[in-house]
């Protein structure tokens, strides 16, 4: 019985030893990678000027289009969102309303 189980010893021991090996070794090469890109964030970030003022025109020019083609709401949107919430309305009633305080529902806890 001996004879069958010290070579599954053995055999878990290397395995102990290849698993603790190889993990050192993935240690190392992930602080090594680490300490690279390190450095490399450490190293200052040389940025043109003149990308720096072409960014800001183009974010100007997205602002002052955007709000250029703003409209104030006309009678068409009113009415829409009044009919959405006359949807929402019924939606809530038939489906159960979620809300705590139920307007059209008295209170009997008095």
């Amino acid at each position: 019985m001996i004879e069958a189980i010290i070579p599954l010893y053995l055999c878990f021991f290397a395995l102990c030893v290849f698993v603790i090996y190889q993990q050192t070794t993935l240690t190392r090469q992930i602080q090594e990678i680490g300490s690279q890109i390190e450095g490399r964030l450490n190293e200052p970030i040389q940025v043109p000027t003149s990308f720096m003022g072409e960014l800001k025109e183009n974010l100007e020019d997205l602002v002052h289009d955007t709000i250029s083609t703003m409209q104030p709401p006309n009678a068409a949107d009113h009415v829409m969102g009044a009919i959405a919430q006359m949807i929402q309305m019924r939606a809530m009633k038939q489906y159960g309303n979620f809300l705590p305080n139920q307007p059209d529902q008295e209170d009997t806890s008095d």
